[in-house]
């Protein structure tokens, strides 16, 4: 037994310095000497598992088992080599082997247990980590398993109380901080989720579970290119990684790369070609790339599978995007019939029928009446309004859907504006109520120290609303306040870099907006400032519900947003006359000064010959231009414009070609049908940029402005350049802000008091040449006054500290 001993010992130095080509030729030499010695057989097999050779570890694992029944080291050892070739069943035998041996090792226990997990035996697996747990409760790897455990069961509590212990014993545990991150991102607190997965990486950077978790957090948290890049890691290690593949190509989705969508879900459908999940994000990308006849196909399918409401929007919003209303209006009709007959509630349906597919008539004022009467005839039916009535179980749509439904602020262009504005509102409560979204108390004590701003809009690009919001973040003081730009996923332009280089903090958001309340509410923000939230349905649903202790609007729609979580609008001291609080549901604040911050217009070096030139205006006749959105055209609207093109005989009206030709055609169709004499003498054009609009401004005799509808920054661009903007301010915040302006600079020549009036003003300027000028260079002398005006701002803010310091001292 000396030389067995001898070479042993040799063969273990060897296996034990990591010489393993040595070592296994030692243990061969030794196991030919010797081949009834266990030691001997068990040291190979050790050797064979180091090196890669786990079907002839697990052979000689085998032998030195049966060679020395009583040992439980060998006995354990050979069910990890079993464990390792995939015989879990035959591993849990040897490991109940070696657990008879010594019933009193929790590492032992706590191995079967993880085997058992494997086996999908997940009772059995509780049941062994308990034991491990009573003979060794302070080993941390043996909670953070049991956690694993008791999550697998379903027991999240549990496991969430396992993991924390694990974590407090050992801060350094992987598989515990990524089960931790995963627990919170299930129950949508994706904030804390992201801390824990973050370290798992610092810890193990190449971990596939915490970088497909961790991409989730971001994806959700709408911080898509690092969520890109952890998703891509995720799949360069692992191609067939399905919940990482999906995430990506929901990512692809919200930001509209189709093909780089397809490209992802395209291995997932052939594995899974009747999920119709899958089918509906293929659609979605198809349509996405332009391929709308496929998208149908998919969308199709996808109801064929028991896609569901989803699917059958899916459908209907591509046919009529292809323009197939008719089709489109069939399949919402067929689901509200089926729905009847089986006694469901159909009232989304019916709502998704009216806002997003009644074709655009000749009359753009007429469906907008017909789309806001149908919307009041389900809020006042006092059936759909019972406390007990909630969009609940098959009714229940994506809210993503409910986002594709068109804007509601045109309301505020017909007679009865604001009263329809509120009952709209309160319907879009009715419709998101019940959403598993957080809600933020009002009284949420606030923790001292800045107070903490989110400014929320769709609309932080090139246009006014998004210079308005330039203009807010810069004119808010950083010592008292902190600002968070919260923005939903639009595209992006210079005047987004800007927003965001004046803010502390950018969210962008998913175009999911249960993951955005999520996100919102996670900020623990003091105020949320919802800049806009009529003008698209995104920030419509956000502003339903309250995400913060206080919640306010205004700047950018100078009209109540009828929703009963918006506790204040805030607007320029003389946007509203007298009374004007009537109008708003929400508590209305004035503010002195203008409420805009805007920053002059550079003059553009080139001569009005020059501009009318490149417009191709004619310099023998006078040129009027409303370069407003056709859908601000007011029927009311039409007839000043007929008048003045009938007085002024060879004038040419200028208008702004839209982005859907569908309302060019709609405007033309309704102007042509009631002033055909003057309709002849209308031009679209197109404007690319900014520039482009401040150089038509200076090409043009006259601007004219609808009477409905103030544009937030369209006055401030005009007086700037010292260009004439005809205005009827009427008794709403909505129709007065270039009114404000000259207010503010004491030059009232271009304001008009009646119809006729606004037609005689628009005809002087455009007609008398000598007067125009004297009136333009008025209001270049004195438009100075409207620049860089923050005396508002200074109000919002004094506001804001006595608002809400009394209430959380």
């Amino acid at each position: 037994m000396s030389d067995f001993g001898n070479i042993f010992r040799s063969a273990m130095d060897l296996y034990e310095a990591g010489q393993l080509a040595e070592a296994e030729q030692a243990c061969r030499k030794m196991t030919r000497a010797f081949p009834q010695a266990a030691e001997a057989m068990h040291l190979a097999g050790l050797v064979a598992m180091r090196q890669g050779n786990q079907a002839v570890a697990a052979e000689r694992m085998g032998r030195a088992a049966i060679a020395d029944a009583n040992s439980a080291e060998i006995q354990h050892d050979h069910a990890q080599a079993l464990k390792a070739v995939g015989k879990l069943r035959d591993a849990i035998g040897a490991f109940k082997r070696a657990i008879r041996l010594c019933p009193d090792a929790p590492a032992l226990y706590c191995n079967i247990a993880n085997t058992y997990r494997q086996l999908d035996e997940l009772d059995a697996a509780r049941e062994n980590y308990q034991h491990a747990l009573e003979l060794a409760p302070d080993v941390a790897e043996i909670h953070a398993n049991y956690a694993a455990c008791l999550y697998a069961l379903g027991d999240v509590a549990g496991a969430e109380t396992s993991c924390l212990t694990a974590l407090k014993m050992r801060d350094d545990i992987v598989n515990a901080l990524v089960l931790i991150g995963q627990i919170r991102l299930d129950q949508g607190r994706t904030v804390s989720a992201s801390e824990p997965l973050r370290r798992a990486l610092d810890l193990e950077p190449g971990h596939q579970r915490a970088l497909t978790a961790y991409g989730d957090a971001l994806f959700r948290l709408g911080q898509f290119a690092g969520a890109q890049h952890c998703l891509r890691q995720v799949l360069a290690l692992d191609p067939t990684d399905a919940p990482a593949r999906r995430t990506l190509a929901l990512l692809n989705l919200r930001v509209g790369q189709g093909t780089e969508a397809i490209g992802a879900l395209e291995p997932l459908l052939q594995a899974n070609p009747e999920d119709p999940q899958l089918l509906l994000m293929m659609g979605e990308a198809l349509s996405i790339v332009g391929r709308h006849s496929e998208a149908v196909e998919r969308f199709g399918a996808a109801i064929g599978v028991g896609g569901g409401d989803d699917a059958v929007f899916r459908l209907a919003v591509e046919l009529a995007e292809e323009g197939d209303t008719a089709s489109a209006q069939s399949v919402l009709q067929n689901g509200i019939d089926r729905k009847i007959a089986a006694g469901e509630n159909a009232a989304l349906f019916r709502t998704a029928r009216r806002l997003l597919f009644a074709p655009v008539p000749t009359n753009i004022a007429a469906q907008n009446d017909e789309v806001v009467r149908e919307l009041l005839d389900d809020t006042m039916d006092e059936d759909s309004l019972e406390p007990g009535l909630e969009y609940v179980g098959a009714d229940r749509i994506d809210p993503t859907i409910l986002t594709r439904f068109p804007p509601v602020w045109r309301a505020a262009l017909r007679p009865e504006g604001d009263k329809q504005l509120r009952a709209v509102g309160h319907y879009w409560e009715q419709l998101v109520s019940g959403y598993d979204v957080p809600e933020v108390s009002k009284d949420k004590v606030h923790n001292g120290g800045k107070i903490r701003i989110g400014v929320v809009s769709a609309n932080m690009c090139e246009n006014g609303i998004g210079r308005w919001i330039v203009g807010l973040v810069d004119a808010i003081d950083r010592d008292r306040f902190d600002v968070t730009v919260i923005r939903p996923p639009t595209g992006e332009d210079d005047i987004t870099a800007r927003i965001d280089e004046h803010a502390d903090l950018v969210v962008p958001l998913p175009l999911d907006p249960l993951h955005s309340a999520r996100v919102i509410a996670g900020l623990d923000l003091d105020v949320l400032h919802y800049v806009d939230p009529q003008a698209d349905a995104y920030t419509m649903l956000l502003a339903s519900w309250r995400l913060a202790p206080m919640q306010i609007s205004g700047g950018g729609i100078a009209a109540t947003s009828g929703l009963s979580n918006i506790d204040y609008h805030l607007i320029a001291e003389d946007w509203e006359t007298a009374g004007g609080e009537k109008r708003f549901s929400e508590k209305l604040i004035r503010l002195p000064g203008l409420f805009v911050n805007a920053t002059r217009p550079d003059d553009l070096g080139l001569t009005t010959t020059d501009l009318q030139r490149h417009w191709r205006l004619a310099q023998d006749r006078n040129t009027y231009l409303c370069p407003q959105p056709l859908d601000v055209l007011t029927a009311e609207f039409d007839p000043l414009i007929a008048e003045i093109l009938r007085l002024d005989e060879t004038a040419e009206l200028i208008l702004i070609a839209p982005e859907r030709d569908s309302w060019d055609a709609a405007w033309g169709r309704r102007f042509a049908v009631n002033y055909a004499d003057v309709a002849g003498r209308m031009r679209f054009v197109s404007v690319r940029n900014r520039s482009d609009m401040l150089s038509l401004l200076c090409a043009v005799d006259v601007v004219l402005e609808s009477p409905a509808w103030n544009d937030a920054m369209l006055a401030f661009d005009c007086l700037g350049l010292g260009v004439p903007l005809v205005t009827l301010p009427g008794s709403a915040a909505r129709s007065r802000r270039s009114h404000t302006c000259y207010r503010q600079i004491s030059v009232f020549d271009c304001v008009a008091y009646h119809s006729a009036d606004y037609v005689d003003t628009a005809l002087t300027l455009a007609t008398d040449k000598r007067r125009r000028s004297v009136v333009s260079q008025a209001i270049r002398s004195r438009s100075h006054i409207l620049f860089g005006q923050k005396s508002s701002f200074d109000a919002y803010m004094q506001f804001l500290e006595k608002t809400i310091q009394p209430a959380y001292a």
